[in-house]
């Protein structure tokens, strides 16, 4: 068709339709966009805190971190002075100091014997055999609710390629919380080479514990498990070990072993300490032991127990004396408070690296001494080995502070800190002669 060219031209519109911002739909993108973004960061809040939860332990572990502060755990103690003195004689054989007085001093009344006389003998009978049995039985029973079963769990692969598992008992002691963790005392060498750590409450309450600490020397460790991983009325069932004190016992005294001491777990014997005064010389330290007349064999453990409940001995089977092998041993506890008390707070040992004797005083005077130990043994590499100690030296002094016996010396070390530089006088026989030295000795870390 043929466009007429006389008729007017339309105008042309570029933009026909008129744009209107749509205001209502850009506020419903903008409340829709916000409240996604307030669901996402709530979601991602929940995961966060799950995984943070389950994580946090093995962080804090990492980083060397606690959620809470640790308490430190103190064990009471004394020294063989103190129990000595702490027991009163009869006010008869009291010694009276006498006073100044103006008045004439009275003379004392006559003492009146006084005797006993038996009107009626009455022989023991089975039901007062059982009656003493049953109040044996009420200590025993209170204190196990201090023992726990310790479990090493290890890991290996035989010859089909396949896994299996070894599992190792033994017995263990509560000594202590320190706001985060039980500890637990047990026996090293059950469980140092465990790839995984269970330690039984009760009956059925199984919680994974960590070794915590451990000294190698005595065959000591201690086990941390999580307060938060024990059930709560099982942890009210839970006690704290009583240790007495060691120094005091004699032959005869009645005792109860429990844990482990005829090898089979939650057994217990009944016997007396038939020997006294043993030793056992370790590094840088003594140990005291005693020995009783139950079952031994080569998987006892436990503890012993005296009348009053309280835990006087540690079994042992790795430290007894040349000779007494077969003999059911323990090491007295008073002499090992000090390192369960460090173990249980983490605290670094030093290290010196002898073993020793104490020198008998005949023998000192001989040589022209007046106090010294002698050294046995240097152990390779040590801080005596590198200082230039060797064995036959007798060491008199540690900073000019006299060595008396190896529980002196021992106790010396204990008061050093690892990396110090302590000052050692010792006497050496040289072609007969003996001649004093110093030597410089840096501690270690142990």
């Amino acid at each position: 068709m043929v466009k007429d060219h006389h008729e007017p031209e339309k105008e042309f519109q570029f933009i026909q339709e008129k744009v209107v911002p749509r205001r209502k739909n850009r506020m419903k993108r903008l409340a829709s966009a916000v409240a996604m973004t307030i669901v996402l960061a709530v979601l991602f809040g929940i995961i966060a805190r799950v995984v943070f939860i389950k994580s946090e332990s093995w962080v804090l572990r990492l980083l060397g971190m606690d959620m809470e502060e640790r308490q430190q755990i103190t064990i009471p103690s004394k020294g063989p002075e103190e129990i000595e003195a702490s027991i009163t004689p009869d006010e008869e054989e009291q010694e009276v100091l006498p006073t100044l007085s103006a008045t004439p001093k009275p003379e004392p009344e006559e003492k009146v014997e006084e005797v006993t006389v038996i009107e009626q003998r009455l022989d023991a009978t089975i039901a007062d055999y059982e009656k003493v049995l049953g109040e044996m039985k009420k200590i025993a029973t209170s204190v196990g609710y201090s023992l726990v079963t310790v479990t090493a769990v290890e890991s290996g692969v035989d010859w089909f390629n396949e896994t299996y598992e070894t599992r190792k008992s033994t017995s263990g002691i509560v000594i202590g919380e320190n706001n985060v963790d039980l500890l637990i005392l047990t026996s090293f060498d059950r469980i140092q080479s465990a790839d995984d750590i269970e330690v039984t409450f009760g009956t059925a309450t199984i919680v994974s514990g960590e070794l915590w600490d451990y000294d190698e020397d005595c065959n000591l460790a201690v086990v941390s498990v999580p307060l938060k991983d024990i059930p709560q009325q099982q942890l009210s069932q839970i006690k704290t070990a009583v240790l007495g004190e060691s120094y005091s016992i004699s032959v005869g005294t009645p005792i109860i072993a429990l844990g482990s001491p005829n090898g089979y777990a939650g057994s217990m014997e009944i016997g007396i300490v038939t020997s006294k005064g043993s030793m056992i010389y370790t590094t840088d330290n003594k140990l005291e032991l005693f020995n009783m007349d139950i079952i031994t064999t080569e998987n006892s453990d436990g503890i012993i127990v005296n009348m009053k409940g309280e835990i006087i001995g540690l079994i042992t089977r790795t430290l007894k004396e040349e000779g007494n092998e077969t003999l059911s041993t323990a090491i007295g506890i008073s002499r090992l408070k000090g390192l369960i008390e460090k173990l249980a707070n983490k605290e670094e040992r030093v290290y010196f690296g002898i073993r020793g004797e104490d020198v008998p005083m005949s023998v000192l005077n001989e040589q022209g001494l007046e106090n010294g130990i002698y050294v046995t043994e240097v152990l390779a590499d040590s801080p005596a080995f590198k200082a230039g100690i060797k064995q036959g030296d007798i060491i008199t002094s540690i900073n000019d502070n006299s060595v008396v016996s190896i529980t002196n010396f021992s106790n010396m070390l204990s008061t050093f800190e690892p990396k110090q530089i302590i000052k050692v006088q010792v006497s050496r026989i040289s072609k007969n002669e003996l001649k004093e030295m110093t030597f410089q000795v840096t501690l270690q870390k142990k």
